[in-house]
């Protein structure tokens, strides 16, 4: 019989933004000789997109749904865990290939924990050791909605047992919380990953907020904000579409974003 570890808690995440990640900040626009990019950008060198019109989309919407990784908090934390159990360079060749459409994202996630291969008790240490640490503002951003009236969720191609303590934090529902579940033995050693969880999978953060969508009014307007080309294409169903830039900016989602942001106050109408 297999389990997760989604009612497992870490400490409180830090809540004093992204700032002094240098790894992250460091990283540049660069042009290579056959024209291609690189997937990162600094984000202090982008400016942000119609950011008023964002901030009166997000007025608009009753659903806002949010991507994780380098959206909600700094980091990527299947990167994370792959560094705290010593896998780090050979999950992130898998990461660059998967990247490169080379394999699915089922796949790919399959291939990197099958490398990672956490234990129950891996997992524990490492919520307890390397707490998340939320971006600048999105605490406030996120109570800004609540006390709006709005529904936040969280989806991620992530782990439920990584998120709820982030979900916690912001006084989001644990019910509202869409992400991928690891699975142990009996004995504590990692087994699987459901692959039942629509964010298992390529197109899964559409599908999540698909099955959103049918939790409320027909008219409800739900606007989707992440960093990455997952949380772009969740456009349809979700209707509207922000981009985040505050802790890692890929070209490709800059490009193709109507709306773009480096900061969750951007969207917060002065408040």
């Amino acid at each position: 019989m297999s389990g997760s570890v989604l009612s497992m808690a870490r400490p409180a995440p830090t809540t004093n933004g992204c700032g002094g990640n240098a790894a992250l900040l460091a990283k540049q626009l660069s042009i290579t000789s056959n024209g291609g990019a690189k997937t990162t950008v600094t984000p202090a060198i982008v400016p942000p997109k119609q950011p008023q019109l964002a901030a009166k989309v997000i007025q608009q919407s009753q659903i806002v749904c949010f991507d994780v990784d380098s959206t909600v908090i700094c980091e990527e934390g299947i990167d994370e865990l792959a560094e705290y159990c010593g896998k780090g360079t050979e999950v992130a060749r898998v990461t660059k290939e998967a990247m490169g459409g080379a394999m699915t994202f089922q796949d790919a996630l399959k291939i990197r924990l099958n490398i990672i291969r956490p234990s129950q008790q891996q997992v524990l240490d490492f919520i307890r050791e390397r707490p998340s640490t939320l971006s600048k503002n999105v605490k406030r951003f996120v109570a800004q909605l609540k006390a709006d009236g709005k529904q936040v969720y969280l989806i991620s191609g992530g782990f439920d047992c990584l998120i709820a303590p982030v979900a916690t934090e912001l006084g989001i529902p644990l019910a509202h919380v869409y992400a991928n579940k690891m699975l142990f033995d009996y004995q504590g050693a990692y087994d699987s990953f459901d692959i039942t969880q629509p964010t298992s999978r390529s197109g899964g953060k559409a599908e999540a907020v698909a099955m959103i969508k049918q939790q409320h009014a027909d008219d409800a307007l739900i606007t989707m904000l992440g960093d990455g080309a997952t949380d772009l294409e969740a456009v349809p169903p979700a209707n509207y579409f922000i981009g985040f830039g505050g802790n890692v900016v890929r070209p490709e989602v800059y490009r193709r974003a109507q709306y773009y942001v480096t900061d969750f106050e951007q969207l917060m109408g002065g408040q």
